[in-house]
């Protein structure tokens, strides 16, 4: 008796799940698909920001796609998604209006991605879907904000000559390395002995950021054998002590090459410094066995959204 109870019990659950798999939810049965291969920043010449490439280096790792079509109440996030990606989608017909966002991981955390507030989303109009085929998006460009909502307080990006950099004397310039820079012809570098356990350095002018409410974000091209901090090292209120705060450590994967970062700056600067607005950075190597390596840095940038 028991058998025979539990043989019904999982024909009606075969039965429950087959019926409730043979047909998507609303009027769509097959989905369409849409499949986004890449985003790629560059440069626009009607706006442009910079003749260095170093500029424009970047880490696009997913997308958020919005679309609408005739007839729908609202748009409809479909989601974010990482790249590359092929996504289904329970429409049919043109999309009037689909708005691609670039998303990236904010403070390199994969658990922390956002769009990017200093990119542009596109947006594409009467975009084909079809039952049970792939709209092709292939590699989608964009570009930075425009000047008049996005303002550059710092750029460094260690190129060879008579200027010199903005940073202290612990970091030096390689030059013509092209087995080691990231872009152009030079790169940031930290000699570290095996004797030194710390090596700090900073930024030797402050950057003045008069309105609390600006967005700011530090961009950074790095190659490190060792786990190194950036942070403040500024007063946190006028005619106070400097005060030095690590905003977040990276680790150091040698073995993956170059990499790129994108750091909230205003989250410290709000939480323990007031935003007191003379911004000076402090980065940290950490060499804790007593080994020899080097720390390489290029294309920093200090994007401000709010400045004025």
């Amino acid at each position: 008796m028991k058998t025979f109870k539990n043989c019904l019990f999982l024909l009606f659950a075969i039965s429950l799940c087959a019926s409730s798999c043979d047909r998507f939810d609303g009027d769509i049965e097959v989905p369409s698909y849409l499949e986004v291969k890449a985003f790629r920043l560059q440069n626009n010449p009607s706006d442009s920001w910079s003749q260095e490439d170093g500029f424009f280096t970047y880490n696009i790792d997913a997308v958020n796609i919005i679309i609408w079509q005739e007839g729908d109440a609202a748009e409809t996030n479909l989601g974010t998604f990482t790249l590359p990606c092929r996504i289904p989608v329970l429409k049919n017909g043109n999309i009037d209006r689909m708005e691609l966002i670039p998303v990236i991981k904010q403070n390199g955390i994969a658990g922390s991605r956002i769009p990017y507030p200093y990119f542009k989303s596109v947006t594409l109009n009467d975009v084909p879907l079809a039952a049970d085929s792939t709209t092709m998006l292939d590699t989608l460009t964009t570009y930075y904000i425009d000047k008049a909502y996005m303002k550059v307080l710092w750029q460094e990006f260690f190129e060879p000559g008579p200027s010199g950099i903005s940073l202290d004397t612990a970091i030096h310039i390689l030059s013509y390395r092209p087995d080691t820079v990231c872009s152009g012809y030079g790169c940031g570098v930290v000699r570290v002995p095996d004797s030194m356990r710390v090596i700090n350095f900073w930024s030797d002018t402050t950057f003045y950021v008069p309105n609390s409410s600006t967005i700011l974000y530090l961009e950074m091209d790095y190659w490190s054998d060792f786990d190194f901090s950036v942070g403040f090292n500024n007063p946190t209120y006028q005619g106070g002590s400097n005060v030095i705060q690590s905003m977040m450590t990276i680790y150091g994967k040698p073995e993956k090459g170059w990499q790129k970062i994108y750091i909230n700056v205003g989250r410290l600067w709000g939480r323990t410094y007031s935003h007191y607005p003379y911004i000076r950075f402090y980065f940290s190597v950490f060499n804790p066995t007593g080994k020899t390596g080097n720390l390489f840095i290029d294309n920093i940038k200090l994007l401000a959204i709010g400045y004025e």
